[in-house]
């Protein structure tokens, strides 16, 4: 230990002396318990250096007693007070050892502090310890009936003793008893509380239950919606696409109803051509027929040479071939007309059946009498209806052009 506060104590360090700080018992006292394992060794070798010192003159050291007193003396706690410089004296020898036989005795003195402040902390430990078994023991309710009973010195205490003790027993019993009480009651609230958790739980599992239930509904009737929308919008498309077949129906109908007023028109103006034809025809061969007969009837009056009859046969026979022929055209005319007639006979009917449907079909719709999609998309196809229209039209013209041979 060394401490640098002054020119005194450089001086005391130069010459080897070896003095306590103000601190030397916070240094001295450890925080564990192995301070007296360092504080022996040392009161050992100061009673050693004290034994091997021979006594001193009672004059020498009366008469060094004022420097000591004077060089010695502590003025404040904290701060030891400087020391003179004994470099040059006399006496420097006695002042060195006196000087250490009081560092020394400090010393011993320190240690002997030291150890009874160890032994104050062992016995603060022991109380502690004491303190803690007995707060223990409380906290155990022990029976204090039977502590009275194992009581030793029952005999000695007195009737008041006792019954004071009877009396702190019988308060102890009475307090103990409260707290039992307001315990059972903490313990039934507690009962009571676990309980309503219980049903509150039920509730809460049933609600849950509920709950998702509710959601798998609410999907459902989503997932229905967005179908009923899906078909709603079908629906939309079909009826446009129902309104678009009308209007084309209907314009084919028109168109149809014109083709066959013109073809009709035709055929009349054809009839009555043929007709006229036919009159001219039947006029021709009538008259034909009767210049023949007069002809034949005068030749069979006059026979006339083979000579000169051969050309005029020749002239006769080759109007008869022409009739031949123009008789055949008349009967492949009749034959046509016949086939026209009967297929226009045959088209009118199935566009009367067909208009027919159309009316009912129209007026079912603006009745609100609608059929559903299935029927109408798999009874009218569009391609079904493209087919018979090529095929109507395919037959119209094929018509034409026999009317037109």
């Amino acid at each position: 230990m060394k401490r640098q506060n002054g020119p005194h104590t450089s001086t005391l360090q130069e010459n080897g002396y070896d003095l306590p700080s103000h601190d030397a018992l916070a240094q001295i006292l450890p925080n564990d318990h192995h301070f007296s394992k360092a504080a022996k060794p040392e009161l050992h070798r100061a009673a050693k250096q004290e034994q091997e010192r021979p006594a001193e003159s009672p004059e020498a050291t009366q008469a060094n007693k004022p420097d000591i007193n004077h060089t010695y003396q502590v003025h404040q706690p904290h701060k030891r007070p400087p020391l003179h410089d004994f470099k040059d004296g006399p006496n420097m020898e006695e002042i060195t050892h006196l000087q250490t036989k009081e560092v020394e005795n400090y010393r011993s003195a320190l240690s002997r502090m030291a150890e009874d402040i160890i032994a104050l902390r062992r016995q603060v430990m022991t109380l502690e310890a004491e303190n803690s078994q007995l707060r223990i023991n409380l906290s155990l309710h022990q029976d204090l009936g039977r502590d009275l009973l194992h009581d030793t010195d029952i005999d000695v205490m007195t009737k008041a003793e006792i019954a004071d003790r009877i009396a702190s027993l019988k308060f102890k019993l009475a307090s103990e008893t409260s707290k039992a009480v307001s315990q059972r009651d903490r313990i039934q609230q507690l009962q009571n509380s676990l309980i309503k958790a219980n049903d509150s739980e039920k509730e809460l599992l049933k609600l849950q239950r509920v709950h998702q239930q509710q959601q798998k509904d609410l999907q459902q009737h989503q997932s229905r919606s967005a179908k009923m929308a899906s078909l709603e919008a079908t629906v939309k498309q079909q009826e446009k696409v129902i309104e678009k077949m009308e209007r084309a129906l209907d314009d084919k109908l028109r168109e149809n109803d014109r083709r066959t007023g013109d073809k009709r028109m035709a055929v009349k103006k054809q009839r009555g051509e043929t007709d006229h034809r036919k009159e001219e025809v039947v006029s021709a061969l009538a008259a034909e027929n009767s210049r023949l007969r007069a002809e034949l009837d005068r030749t069979r009056q006059q026979p006339a040479p083979v000579i000169i009859q051969q050309p005029a046969q020749t002239k006769d026979t080759l109007p008869f071939k022409e009739r031949l022929s123009l008789l055949n055209k008349l009967e492949k005319a009749e034959a046509r007309v016949q086939t026209l007639e009967a297929q226009l006979e045959e088209n009118s009917k199935s566009w009367g059946r067909q208009k027919q449907e159309m009316l009912t079909k129209l007026s079912e719709h603006r009745h609100g009498f609608v059929r559903t999609s299935t029927t109408i998309l798999h009874n009218v196809p569009s391609r079904s209806v493209s087919e018979s229209l090529y095929q109507k039209s395919r037959q119209e013209a094929e018509g034409h052009k026999i009317t037109r041979k």
